[in-house]
């Protein structure tokens, strides 16, 4: 599988959360006068983008990635520790707003082959792994905290039409009901949602959806829709 090199994804990451923009609502709270060793763009790709810790998500883990991605000194536990408060989750949540309210592509309609679908929804889920003392809150496992966010994502706009956070254990078809929002629109999704009753579901709504299917899967070829030149064999009735 294709991975972007590392520069690609540092720079899309700098684009959507510009240094500028980070600090200017910042300003804002009193930590940034009070707290001199507090820099909100360190802490803010230290924290929300994954790169604190590894496996390792305890406080010390994140003050320690925080020291080397600010650049400081050094940091006390309780410093580091004292900025968690309503405060800062206010001004995470304010960035977080203006970056989905800065997502416009500029587009709303499919083109080519697909401008037959109303719309292209992209179904998928990801487990984030927490601070281990959410665990009472967020289960990943017996030992872990994790959460589960499913998110539904449309391809003409680039938004997010529909999310849901939950502990990292929730099965993904679970947190997919059906109903008018699928009319005319090809729903995409993996082998965590697969399941017959959803699938009529969506047939029954108006919709269309492409899956992968499972290993042991026998469906029968009720239609050929392509017409193929020579000696080809006839598909129409055969099973997989």
């Amino acid at each position: 599988m294709y991975t972007l090199p590392d520069s690609v994804v540092v720079n899309r990451i700098q684009r959507a959360f510009p240094s500028d923009e980070l600090r200017e609502p910042a300003r804002a709270t009193n930590l940034i006068q009070r707290e001199r060793k507090f820099d909100v763009v360190a802490l803010f790709y230290t924290l929300s983008l994954g790169f604190a810790a590894g496996s390792d998500r305890s406080i010390q883990a994140f003050l320690e990635r925080y020291v080397e991605m600010a650049d400081c000194d050094e940091l006390t536990y309780a410093t580091f520790h004292g900025w968690f408060k309503p405060g800062f989750v206010a001004l995470l949540r304010e960035i977080l707003d203006d970056a989905i309210e800065n997502l416009d592509t500029g587009q709303t309609e499919l083109t080519g082959r697909l401008e037959r679908f109303r719309d292209v929804l992209i179904v998928d889920a990801t487990i984030i792994s927490l601070y281990q003392d959410a665990k009472d809150v967020y289960t990943l496992d017996d030992d872990r905290a994790g959460a589960k966010l499913h998110l539904t994502e449309s391809l003409s706009t680039g938004h997010p039409t529909r999310f849901q956070t939950t502990e990292a254990s929730t099965h993904e078809r679970s947190q997919l009901p059906t109903g008018e929002w699928v009319a005319g629109a090809l729903i995409l999704f993996d082998l965590g949602y697969y399941d017959f009753w959803l699938f009529d579901r969506i047939e029954a709504n108006g919709g269309w959806f492409v899956s992968r299917v499972k290993e042991n899967a026998n469906f029968e070829i009720v239609e050929e829709l392509r017409t193929w030149r020579g000696n080809s064999i006839p598909l129409e009735g055969r099973s997989l």
